[in-house]
């Protein structure tokens, strides 16, 4: 090596160690500056700070001013029903007794729509129950998520996911936009019906998890001045065409729900138990800024619920009661099947037995159940698996403080103690 080629090494190597040197001090700071902020709000925040006292001083509120059973006044169809013609218009009275799956003739067109919704949220198992349900010889596997009532209905166009299978329904139905229920009807002529045909037996579902938390009437704001609340949800219009339809709902612990979907939605930033409880800061702030105006139930439909994912408050995500209401409210709690996701990782097969159970399916062998239990695990967070955190003590408790009253709502509401989850 001569003199030259070793100085041009020499300098290639000190610059390389400036960059690496840029690059730690950028983290250092960023990890600084996170750690700081989530420590100083770990100083504030406590289960008697005045951000966790102002939201149970709001459910207090809501407990007391209503004083009502788990059941709310809902507005009359008569009144919502002209804003949804075209979707309501579309359905029969009576399905076809033909079918198992609700199905109707068109002339000689047969129209059907699902058997069966699946409710959930994010990081609540919904993938992998859906999974499992679809194993069943009665069930036909379509596309698990078309997101139609509560997103595509009010113009929701992006393609996450089935991309190629939403574009074939777009060509058949002829429309620039997926808005119109003869889109939903086709999405469903294209993966199901003509089996449905030859088999009477077989069902289908709509998995979407937006159908948790959907509105009846997006632009109710407009339409109904004197409403300060939603009034109609979709609960109501599902209802409204499909009395007899089953639902079945996958819920979790909301403190780890919330830990999981933030792990997995900043798996590209530099993430960390401090970074995850200035997070909870932000959000806590931002909801006790909408509940100082509206309502929790407002707050919860409008800023928790969006299509664009990093726009929603994700902490009503989880309080899981204000959504399954309108459900329960409707339905009739008897008519509706509710899930835990802990209950379904410890004993699946007896999970799995009781939704199929419910959804009026033949039973199937234990082995048949076994060797469906088995198949891989869906949808797993293997990114906030790797990260290997773990949540800082004080946010969990926190947390805890935060969910443990709309848990006991939701509890009293399902008549089942287990959705505490013993906090």
């Amino acid at each position: 090596m001569t003199k030259k080629e070793h100085k041009a090494r020499t300098h290639r190597v000190r610059y390389l160690i400036l960059v690496l040197l840029v690059i730690l001090l950028t983290c250092c700071t960023f990890m600084w500056k996170e750690g700081r902020t989530a420590l100083s709000f770990q100083e504030t925040i406590s289960p008697t700070s005045p951000l966790i006292q102002a939201h149970v001083y709001a459910f207090r509120k809501i407990e007391g001013a209503t004083n009502q059973p788990n059941h709310r006044e809902r507005m009359s169809i008569d009144k919502w029903k002209p804003y949804l013609h075209e979707v309501l218009n579309r359905f029969p009275a009576n399905f076809s007794s033909e079918f198992r799956n609700p199905c109707w003739y068109e002339g000689t067109e047969l129209q059907c729509v699902p058997y069966f919704y699946q409710l959930g949220s994010f990081k609540c198992g919904t993938t992998d129950v859906w999974d499992k349900l679809v194993q069943h010889p009665d069930v036909l596997p379509v596309a698990k998520e078309p997101h139609w009532w509560a997103w595509r209905r009010f113009g929701y166009m992006l393609t996450p996911i089935h991309e190629e299978l939403v574009r074939k329904t777009r060509r058949k139905t002829g429309q620039g936009n997926d808005h119109s229920i003869q889109w939903y009807l086709n999405l469903f002529r294209i993966q199901a019906v003509e089996q449905v045909k030859k088999n009477p037996r077989l069902v289908f579902g709509d998995a979407s998890i937006s159908n948790l938390w959907g509105l009846g009437i997006y632009d109710w704001e407009e339409l109904f001045t004197n409403e300060t609340d939603p009034p109609v949800f979709l609960a109501d219009v599902i209802h409204a065409i499909q009395p007899k339809a089953k639902i079945i709902a996958i819920l979790r612990d909301p403190v780890e729900k919330l830990w999981t979907t933030y792990m997995l939605e900043q798996w590209k930033k530099m993430v960390s138990p401090q970074t995850f409880h200035a997070h909870f800061k932000r959000l806590t702030k931002e909801s006790l800024q909408c509940e100082s105006i509206n309502s929790p139930l407002y707050c919860a439909f409008m800023y928790g619920t969006t299509a664009d994912i990093s726009l929603n408050n994700m902490l009503y995500q989880g309080v899981f009661y204000l959504y399954l209401q309108q459900w329960v409210d409707v339905f009739g709690l008897e008519n509706i099947h509710v899930m835990r996701l802990e209950d379904w990782i410890k004993d699946p097969i007896t999970e799995l037995e009781e939704a199929f159970k419910y959804l009026e399916l033949d039973p199937l062998p234990h082995d048949v159940l076994s060797s469906i239990v088995n198949r891989s695990t869906k949808n797993v967070n293997e990114r906030a698996k790797r990260k290997n955190f773990t949540m800082l003590a004080s946010t969990r408790r926190e947390l805890q403080d935060f969910y443990r009253p709309w848990n006991q709502r939701l509890a009293d509401l399902l008549k089942n103690q287990k959705f505490t989850w013993d906090y």
